[in-house]
């Protein structure tokens, strides 16, 4: 029977729970040698910190509400089981990138995995203008391996299609479209502004034909096009790291959506780091443009290779003829050329979001003074409104649109 757990009533969780006491305890151990704490700061779930003599973990537990806004807000507890199902399928095609899973429970909406209590959120180290020189190497891989062994170039239709109508996450996507898609375009009561920013700049985008069809573009690809399973809510908050390893967590989210959503997402948030950087931080601000590049790029390298490596493995009759290889690597080639569209058409929606929608990021908030805030997100404003109505030929002349809004 499901029961909201809290630091008092834990430990008698624990205890009637065989599987996680004899995690943490040794048989005849007291139950009262363990340590619950509520660490928790997200949107959504509550998330402890439990600690005994032998090891510590983390129980990540929903509620059925969304935790940010209270009980007047009901969200059905049903995204954990989506979170859950997701890391099993995450952790078998990239184990090195994915905490290990030891419980989990869908009665009680609650799962049990490995305390990363050696690494860091990658938001707060970029904060602290930390360099990791195998993120853009480990973000990728797994980018490119969980949206390829999850889609239709490796699993049959059969497959495919049983995981679609598994990972329907109708909750979810639903405040993934009002928030991201929906909300930041209109006059709406969840929108929250900086008070220094000149709302006419915002009601000129959201006025703006071409930007409103291009939006309206993006939310339709988001609801329709079931490519491969996502993350969901790739950014940069939902990585954990140290110098050497690289974990992604969080994929309550997941669904089966369009491959660019992931990736636009993640840039988008590489991409709002270095706006909220000074001007005099130019170092810090070329490494972020060459995590951008890097990212992107061994993306588009790793995913053509499984395309191609996989085709070689399994010719399919559409493409066993003489000359088909080199046909099937234009074919890819083309297919990536549309994935980098997508990606660069969500980093614009995340950013526009992130600026006049309901959820910011720390990077840009801890801005103190508003004034220069207001400067930076006008910036943001204008330069997702170039990129979600522009085309580009690859991630080098994003890159320069980018300067282009550098603290003008």
């Amino acid at each position: 029977m499901y029961k909201i757990l809290d630091e008092d009533s834990i430990k008698g969780y624990i205890d009637s729970t065989s599987e996680i006491r004899s995690l943490l305890l040794d048989k005849d151990e007291s139950i009262e040698n363990l340590e619950a704490k509520e660490i928790g700061d997200g949107n959504l779930n509550f998330v402890y910190i439990i600690k005994s003599k032998k090891r510590s973990l983390v129980l990540k537990q929903a509620v059925p509400f969304l935790r940010c806004v209270g009980v007047e807000y009901p969200l059905s507890r049903i995204r954990m089981t989506f979170e859950i199902e997701a890391l099993k399928i995450e952790k078998e095609i990239c184990p090195s990138f994915v905490p290990e899973i030891y419980y989990s429970s869908h009665d009680m909406s609650l799962v049990v995995m490995q305390n990363l209590d050696k690494h860091k959120i990658l938001r707060e180290e970029m904060i602290n203008r930390e360099v990791f020189p195998l993120l853009s190497q480990h973000i990728s891989t797994f980018l490119a391996d969980t949206l390829f062994y999850t889609s239709d170039f490796y699993l049959n239709s059969t497959k495919k299609k049983e995981n679609v109508k598994k990972f329907t996450n109708i909750e979810l996507c639903k405040i993934t479209e009002d928030f991201i898609f929906t909300h930041p375009y209109e006059e709406n009561e969840t929108n929250e502004y900086n008070p220094k920013l000149d709302m006419n700049i915002v009601n000129r985008f959201r006025k703006d034909r071409d930007i409103k069809v291009a939006v309206a573009k993006m939310k339709y690809k988001f609801m329709t096009e079931a490519q491969a399973l996502l993350h969901g809510d790739l950014h940069t908050g939902s990585i954990m790291l140290n110098k050497k390893e690289t974990y992604v967590i969080d994929p309550e989210f997941a669904f089966y959506g369009p491959i660019g959503f992931d990736i636009g997402i993640y840039l988008a948030n590489l991409t709002m780091s270095y706006f909220s950087l000074e001007f005099i931080e130019i170092k810090y601000k070329e490494y972020i443009k060459c995590m951008i590049i890097d990212t992107w790029e061994l993306f588009a390298n790793k995913f053509k290779a499984n395309m191609i490596n996989h085709e070689k493995r399994q010719k399919s009759l559409q493409w066993n003829y003489k000359g088909s290889l080199e046909h099937y690597e234009y074919f890819a080639d083309e297919f990536i050329k549309k994935l980098f569209d997508d990606s660069i058409g969500f980093l614009a929606c995340e950013m526009f979001r992130r600026t006049v929608g309901l959820a910011k990021v720390a990077d840009i908030v801890k801005i103190k003074d508003l004034k220069r805030r207001a400067i930076v997100e006008k910036n943001m404003l204008e330069c997702a409104s170039k990129l979600i109505t522009s085309k580009y030929k690859d991630i080098d002349e994003v890159i320069k649109e980018i300067e282009k809004y550098d603290n003008q």
